[in-house]
This record gives structure tokens, C-alpha cells and sequence, in this order.
């Protein structure tokens, strides 16, 4: 039995037409969803694509090898999303007069006041910034976002 497992990627591409849905052809036609895709600046004429998805450690290794071919495509790097080397950041926005602070379990920066309407941003590994706009949520955030910035 294989057990899927959830992965990030941060795929370096070309700037030009068509490298995005190359990127996205290769998953599609391999019945693999995304949990997330977000694209990076551009700099220098690349930009980062960073895809978070579920799959097997065999579907992961066949769908880097596939991108790695595209023509567009500079480099590839994947590590498991629970690994603490892929960075994250996250915002939440509570209710007005809600205060909000993430849980003393986790190891990330934070600045804002939700209390007095701000929104909170949050940096840390994927994982803690998981658990931290999980909590978010249940205490009534109004909105939360994570966006992943290095892998």
C-alpha cells in the first residue's frame, strides 16, 4: 500500500508564455492536485512557482523528474511539508476587538495587534504556520492566508 504524503515544491521557471501550464500539465495529466500554487517575483527573467500537493514518495520522485524536462523549467527542489527547512508565512484576521497571538507550541515570529484591528503576520516553518492558522480559524478569523517562501 502507498501512503500519500504531502510535498513542497518550489520549482524555478523561465518567464515567458506557457511555463505555467507546462508546470501545471505535468500534475494534471498525472491525476495529482494541488493543495496550493503560488507564483514569486520575477527576477533576472525566472520566477518561482511554489506547489504544495499530496502523493506518494514514488508519484513525488516521477513528477520532479517529468518537470525537471521542461524546456522552461531551471530547477526543481521538493522537500516534505512538514520538513522545518520550508518556510512560510501566514496573516490572519480576527474579528474587531478579537485579540490573537499564535500558541506557545509553535516557533514563529509575529507582529500585529488583532485587537486593535490589525492584521497579525506570522513567519515560520509550513508546519507551525499550519498550526497557527488552524487555531486562527477556530477562534473566528475573518481571514487567514499562507503563502510559501523557501523550500
Amino acid at each position: 500500500m502507498t501512503v500519500d504524503q504531502r510535498w513542497v515544491a518550489l520549482v524555478r521557471g523561465a518567464d515567458r508564455p506557457g511555463t505555467l501550464t507546462a508546470l501545471t500539465s505535468v500534475f494534471s495529466t498525472r491525476g495529482v492536485s494541488f493543495d496550493s500554487l503560488a507564483t514569486g517575483a520575477v527576477d533576472g527573467g525566472s520566477g518561482s512557482i511554489a506547489v504544495t500537493f499530496h502523493a506518494s514518495l514514488r508519484r513525488q520522485q516521477h513528477l520532479v523528474r517529468t518537470v525537471e524536462r521542461l524546456s522552461a523549467v531551471q530547477s526543481v527542489v521538493v522537500r516534505p511539508a512538514s520538513d522545518p527547512r520550508v518556510r512560510a508565512a501566514g496573516v490572519v484576521q480576527m474579528p474587531p476587538g478579537v485579540p490573537f497571538a499564535p500558541p506557545p507550541t509553535v516557533a514563529v515570529r509575529w507582529s500585529g495587534d488583532s485587537a486593535a484591528g490589525q492584521p497579525v503576520l506570522v513567519e515560520g516553518s509550513l508546519a507551525d504556520i499550519g498550526v497557527v492558522v488552524l487555531r486562527a480559524r477556530e477562534q473566528g478569523a475573518l481571514a487567514t492566508a499562507t503563502v510559501v517562501l523557501s523550500a
